[in-house]
Formats: C-alpha cells, sequence, structure tokens
C-alpha cells in the first residue's frame, strides 16, 4: 500500500495520498487547502465519533481512558509518539469515559485502557492493559499494514 486515504478538514473530500508525500503538506484535491494530519492524540467525544472513527477512511487507534488510571495516564506520552510517528498512516483518538459514560456503555468497556482499532470505519481488533510501545506497535502492525 503505497498511498493513503485521508478526508479534507475543510470540504471533507477523500484524499488519496502518497505514503512519501505525507510530510510535505499536502493539498486537498477539490478545495486546494492544506491537509490537516494530525501528530498527536485527539480527545474526542460521542458526537465527535460518527465522523473521527466511523466515516473515517483511514486507520485510527481508539483509545478509552480515565485520567483516574495511572496505567492510562503514562500510555499517553506513548499514544502521543506513535501519533507522531505514524502521522497520516495512523490517527489516534482518545475518549475520556468519565466525559462520555454513554460511550463507554456503549461499547461495554469494562476497563480502562482499552484500545480499538479501525480501518474504513471497521473494527478490526481491541486489546485491554497498558502495553510498552513496542508490544503495541507489534499488536498494531499484526492488524493493519501502516
Amino acid at each position: 500500500m503505497n498511498s493513503v486515504l485521508i478526508r479534507c478538514q475543510s470540504c471533507g473530500s477523500v484524499n488519496k495520498v502518497l505514503k512519501e508525500k505525507i510530510q510535505s503538506k499536502p493539498r486537498c484535491g477539490k478545495c486546494k487547502t492544506k491537509i490537516t494530519i494530525p501528530n498527536r492524540s485527539i480527545d474526542i467525544s460521542s458526537g465527535d465519533f460518527r465522523r473521527e472513527v466511523l466515516s473515517d477512511p483511514g486507520t485510527v487507534l481508539l483509545e478509552f481512558w480515565s485520567p483516574t488510571c495511572g496505567h492510562c495516564l503514562r500510555l499517553n506520552s506513548v499514544l502521543d509518539q506513535i501519533a507522531a510517528e505514524k502521522a497520516g498512516l495512523l490517527k489516534v483518538l482518545k475518549v475520556n469515559i468519565q466525559n462520555d459514560q454513554h460511550l463507554a456503555y456503549q461499547f461495554g468497556i469494562r476497563g480502562v485502557p482499552t484500545m480499538m482499532l479501525y480501518r474504513g470505519g471497521k473494527k478490526l481488533n481491541e486489546i485491554s492493559g497498558a502495553l510498552p510501545k513496542q508490544q503495541l506497535e507489534a499488536w498494531i502492525h499484526s492488524t493493519v499494514a501502516l
């Protein structure tokens, strides 16, 4: 896979971007604005879920977490590192279960951190627990080729 699909935040168009062009700030083929490529984890809520996860054409790592969970807090820097290293290839999103209990209930979250991988809006895999960075990357790569 030499390209990735990235949705333009301005007009909503899906753009096919060559992997080697991700760092050169590509422009949307429709509206010509620069495509915003997140390079850190992003907090979302149930209001954002459909747009950011289910309607996203690319690969999404979704974490359910809590600010009272020490493992979750330690995992924050790992997820930000992965988001920066895989910018354009993997979007890292986080749901605070204390702020969005409805979404946590909807997904049957029983423990945090819980992570799910999506591609093209389809859930591919799920794992619970605070994994070290290398194990988390191995889990991601065992599920999707980035």
